[in-house]
């Protein structure tokens, strides 16, 4: 059973969750670092670096996981699997 014209369909739906959870994360990103700017305790401020450093590692998984999306993509007009 050829199931590619679903998975595109499926893959262009994630693609756009992915950009508007993004855009959100990114705007919880900033405030977390404003308020990390603002603080005055460096042990806050280490974990309030701590928690920016895991919304950069979501980011990278959500380009990563972009990037497979993609390939299935190709993958699936060019009648290929990688």
């Amino acid at each position: 059973m050829d199931r590619r014209k679903e998975a595109l369909r499926l893959s262009e739906e994630i693609i756009k969750k992915l950009l508007e959870c993004g855009t959100e994360l990114d705007e919880y990103y900033r405030k977390i670092r404003e308020i990390r700017v603002m603080e005055d305790s460096l042990s806050f401020q280490s974990a309030l670096l701590n928690v920016e450093h895991a919304f950069f590692m979501v980011v990278q998984s959500f380009i990563v996981l972009k990037e497979q999306l993609n390939l299935l993509n190709i993958a699936a007009k060019k009648g290929e699997v990688f």
